[in-house]
């Protein structure tokens, strides 16, 4: 039986066939026109059960580098998160790139995996070990690009990445700072005179939660001081998120807004050279400075978004209001922060027990 699948991309609209018949390899093409399809569908079918057809050659002579390099042109640059995607790309390029597409299996890519999570890799002069969840990001990022070659360029009749077990991942770091920790931050955030912007950055990052390329990505036509809120349109996952500017994160923007360009579109925190102006501010070196001076030991910029959640946590919030906020689609990201909140349930039950029972 055949099915045909329309698909609506950047590039256009396209027509993928399946054909489907008991004992036999599915069989695929991809059609610019419905008509075209159809008529490769009924053909194909027909010649499947007279026993003239023979296997589709479109992906004959294909590799895995040229389905990594088809993607890496065609697909990839229109998604957020390319930059980690190329490197993992370029591993499984320069691995088994010379394979043939049809000869990348299951047992392959297990194999790669293994071999991936027991070399370690380079932190400066230091080894370290790769996590299970880095081993998992690599698979994540090959796996749309086989899809792809099932799917929409019929090279290959199924992803083999959907049958490569993942690695258990931890549940996610809770670190967040104390009082002590946060005010020790602030003051060595205060000393960075070449980086002015750094503590206004940090309140944003402990107010609303905000991911390190979200605030860096904000532009002037992002904030609104007279709502009191700012926008993150260049969010992880695709969708824009509105936040609330309160407290000293709200006064530290009204004050740096005194120096901003008439340009709206402007970075709010922008570079410094003629040359970077247009681009956001490299903080780096200004963030690892106030991090000795404060004496934090194993804290990093993403932590500042588990201590805005902690501290949401600890003063109330549910679970379903801390991902609304940190702009999470579903709870499960949320539960690291679950234990948190047990003052909060107990406030609750408490309240109630003491309505109906006390009455």
């Amino acid at each position: 039986m055949a099915t045909i699948e329309k698909r609506t991309t950047q590039t256009g609209t396209t027509y993928r066939v399946k054909i489907r018949l008991k004992g036999r390899q599915a069989e695929t093409a991809t059609f610019e026109r419905l008509t075209d399809a159809k008529r490769w569908a009924t053909q194909t079918e027909a010649a499947i059960r007279e026993g003239r057809y023979f296997h589709s050659t479109a992906g004959k002579g294909k590799t895995l580098a040229d389905a990594i390099d088809r993607y890496s042109r065609d697909i990839l640059p229109d998604l957020k998160d390319q930059n980690p995607r190329r490197v993992h790309l370029k591993w499984w390029r320069s691995k088994i790139g010379a394979t043939s597409i049809s000869d990348i299996t299951p047992a392959l890519l297990t194999e790669c995996r293994d071999t991936l999570k027991a070399t370690p890799y380079m932190n400066g002069k230091t080894e370290k070990p790769r996590t299970d969840a880095t081993v998992n990001r690599y698979l994540a990022s090959l796996s749309p690009v086989l899809k792809a070659a099932a799917d929409d360029w019929g090279w290959i009749t199924d992803n083999p990445c959907r049958k490569v077990r993942r690695g258990k991942e931890s549940k996610g770091r809770t670190r967040f700072l104390s009082t002590d920790e946060r005010n020790r931050l602030l003051a060595a955030c205060d000393q960075a005179t070449d980086t002015p912007e750094l503590k206004t950055i940090v309140l944003l990052a402990l107010t609303t939660g905000g991911r390190r390329g979200e605030i860096s990505g904000l532009r002037w036509q992002d904030v609104d001081l007279k709502r009191k809120r700012i926008i993150f349109a260049d969010t992880k996952n695709g969708e824009t998120r509105a936040a609330p500017l309160v407290g000293p994160a709200l006064e530290a923007m009204k004050e740096w807004a005194k120096v901003r360009p008439l340009d709206s579109t402007a970075h709010v925190f922008q570079g410094r050279t003629d040359k970077t102006q247009d681009k956001p501010l490299d903080f780096q070196r200004a963030w690892m400075t106030a991090l000795k001076r404060a004496e934090l030991t194993d804290f990093r910029f993403h932590d500042l978004r588990h201590t805005a959640a902690s501290y949401l946590a600890m003063n109330g919030a549910g679970l379903r209001e801390i991902a609304d906020i940190l702009g999470h689609k579903t709870l499960a990201m949320v539960q690291r922060y679950s234990h948190l909140t047990q003052d909060h349930k107990a406030a609750v039950v408490e309240r109630m027990a003491k309505a109906v029972f006390e009455d």
